[in-house]
């Protein structure tokens, strides 16, 4: 009986942190630090026999990941406070441990993803609506709100797969609508990196479940979406035509040398500032710290504009990378995407026609896939909310799928 109720608050957690990610202050905290406590219980008398092969790449690799970013800081100057978000790398790997062992109830995941969707949505609409609001940001910053709520939404879409798969239609109409939810979400941020995704990775989830559908709801969804899409633009309400026409106008300005201090032309200052940190020190870059006296060096030299100062990164997660940990950082960096992104890939080629497990290695697929987008825009890693979420999602998404894989076995 105790590990039965041990095992059903392991779960709940695990689906709270997305049921209130961005909809209340520091949501996502809230389930993932009882989650964590929960799991030192588990640290008392660890069973290490609880990890495969597979587990194991999945838990090392966050780890090995942890202690390099932590040599990154040792020489930057050893600021203890930037060990921070690191250090959930490791933190997270108990949590790992505490859901491989605990009695899945996985399908609450989807639970939490379509609450945390919808409630997204919701404090969107009263901030512009009734608060007046430019963008809609919760109480993190507009990109990672934005951000937060458009993988919340792809997360609800594929938690429609599961419920038509197992015929639970009331859940998956409400899953469509989260995952429409989670994407006004990000258009009511008005942060247009995340919009990048909604193509790309739309794409691969409805090419994935293109034999679960059938051809005639693929190409209802096709059609309605463009409908959807060419209304959202249309709409001056939204925003995104506006937003789009003003990236498009940063550009032209910034290429004529007008303008270097709009909202794209100085990601492209920030950027250049950050290659040329990599060209100067190409194997380990000069720091987060140590980048300031190269920034304001190429200011005095008139190479970018000042404002570049007042950024602690480059707003593009890959370039920043290269520019302050190097070549061995931007190794690490592609490596703690690549790995889960290829264990989940492998379980949904394991399990073609199995939605019941195929739907969480799918939802555990797109958070790497969504991250990489996402990181084209903003360093996702240099917030709390993006590493946690990032983290967390992984090892909640894998533990999913290992518990769905025990059930089929055991049948």
């Amino acid at each position: 009986m105790l590990n039965t109720v041990f095992s059903a608050l392991a779960w709940f957690f695990a689906a709270l942190t997305f049921a209130l990610s961005i909809t209340v202050p520091n949501g996502y905290n809230i389930g993932t630090t009882f989650i964590f406590l929960l799991s030192l219980i588990f640290l008392l008398k660890p069973k290490w026999s609880v990890l495969n092969k597979e587990d194991k790449l999945l838990f090392f690799g966050f780890a090995f990941y942890a202690v390099a970013m932590f040599g990154f800081v040792y020489l930057d100057g050893w600021h203890t406070r930037e060990l921070d978000r690191p250090s959930r790398f490791i933190l997270v790997l108990p949590v790992l441990l505490l859901l491989l062992k605990s009695a899945g109830r996985e399908k609450w995941l989807w639970f939490g993803t379509i609450i945390g969707a919808i409630g997204a949505f919701s404090l969107a609409v009263y901030e512009r609506k009734v608060l007046g609001y430019g963008r809609a940001h919760g109480s993190e910053h507009p990109i990672m709100f934005g951000n937060t709520g458009m993988l919340l939404g792809l997360m609800s879409f594929v938690s429609a797969t599961y419920f038509y798969a197992n015929k639970r239609r009331i859940w998956m109409m409400l899953a469509v609508l989260g995952g429409l939810c989670g994407i006004g979400a990000s258009v009511l941020s008005a942060s247009r990196g995340g919009w990048v995704a909604l193509p790309l990775i739309g794409f691969f989830l409805l090419w994935q479940s293109r034999f679960l559908l059938g051809k005639k709801l693929v190409w209802g969804v096709c059609i309605t979406s463009m409908l959807l899409v060419t209304a959202a633009v249309v709409v001056p309400q939204t925003g995104i035509k506006d937003r789009i026409g003003q990236a498009i106008n940063d550009v032209v300005r910034y290429d004529k040398g007008v303008d270097k201090d709009s909202s794209v032309g100085l990601r492209f200052e920030m950027w250049k500032a950050a290659l040329i940190m990599f060209e100067e020190s190409p194997l380990v870059g000069v720091g987060e710290y140590g980048s300031v006296a190269v920034k304001e060096r190429l200011i005095g030299e008139g190479t970018v504009s000042e404002k570049v100062l007042t950024h602690s990164h480059a707003h593009n997660e890959f370039i920043n990378a290269l520019g302050l940990t190097g070549i061995i950082g931007f190794a690490f960096l592609i490596a703690v995407y690549l790995i889960p992104l290829r264990l989940f890939l492998k379980k949904m080629r394991q399990y073609p026609d199995n939605w019941n497990i195929r739907s969480f290695a799918m939802a555990g697929a797109l958070v790497p896939m969504c991250y990489m987008d996402f990181g084209l825009s903003q360093v996702m890693f240099s917030h709390n909310i993006g590493v946690m979420m990032y983290v967390f999602s992984i090892v909640y998404f894998w533990a999913a799928v290992r518990w769905a894989e025990r059930k089929e076995l055991s049948k």
